[in-house]
């Protein structure tokens, strides 16, 4: 008897089904779980006042989903809300493309940690986190600047790490220190130390030093106030912000 042959489409369809079925039988990897923890069942001393007082609404905010940009970060991140600050930037640019902002005064490496692991990463898909870096010295780091630089990078690369596990589609922007006067050579140097985590795939470095400075290389209080008015971060650093911040929101999230 003749042996029927299974035409062309009908074969790739039976194809499809047993490749299907074979990667169903393949042993997936646990999917991270959503943990929802309050800021009450922190560990003692481990959260600041005021990240105990933000931790429960960043939760909040990201159980509602639909966030594409969230950014996280210490003050300088937090001061995107800030009415003097960058509010008025924040509810032109960001706010349209649903942004939520996770900065809290006070944040440091471990606290950070902790509240990404119990809330603040679960719940939505976004399409970029923006991480916004603090010095060697950042939130109670003690190491000494030049001892402590390989430990500083290592403690961004645990973030980083953290956030890839809970948001393996998001595209990570790691922004740099800020410089705070004009002799800060500091700055540069821990920048030097991030951006070898950068790996122009889904971890991106950015250092914005350059835009803190005049042509004359003299520093440009109009974005850092060291003496007058507002002290720190000025509105005219977060407009500065916005435009560097625009080609990766073209490239990422439109």
């Amino acid at each position: 008897m003749a042996r029927r042959r299974l035409s062309l489409p009908a074969s790739r369809v039976l194809l499809g089904a047993l490749s299907g079925a074979l990667l169903m039988a393949q042993p997936q990897p646990p999917a991270t779980p959503l943990v929802w923890a309050p800021s009450s069942s922190a560990p003692a001393g481990l959260l600041t006042p005021r990240e105990w007082e933000l931790h429960d609404r960043f939760i909040e905010r990201a159980k509602a989903g639909s966030i594409n940009i969230v950014f996280f970060g210490s003050t300088p991140t937090e001061m995107w809300l800030w009415q003097d600050r960058g509010r008025s930037v924040w509810g032109r640019i960001l706010a349209p493309l649903k942004a939520e902002d996770f900065g809290s005064q006070g944040t440091g490496f471990a606290s950070l940690l902790w509240r990404m692991q119990n809330g603040e990463l679960d719940g939505y898909q976004a399409k970029l986190v923006v991480l916004q870096a603090e010095d060697a010295f950042f939130a109670g780091d003690t190491a000494t600047r030049d001892d402590g630089l390989k430990d500083y990078a290592s403690k961004y690369a645990a973030i980083i790490a953290e956030i890839r596990a809970r948001q393996p589609q998001v595209k990570i922007l790691l922004f740099g220190v800020f410089p705070r006067y004009e002799a800060d050579a500091a700055s540069a140097r821990d920048n030097a130390a991030l951006k070898t985590l950068g790996d122009n795939e889904s971890v991106f470095f950015i250092d914005m030093r350059d835009r803190f400075f005049l042509p004359d290389g003299s520093f440009d209080t109009r974005l850092w106030s060291p003496t007058s008015g507002p002290l720190g971060m000025q509105t005219r650093t977060f407009e500065v912000w916005a435009e560097v911040l625009q080609p990766w929101i073209e490239r990422f999230v439109r």
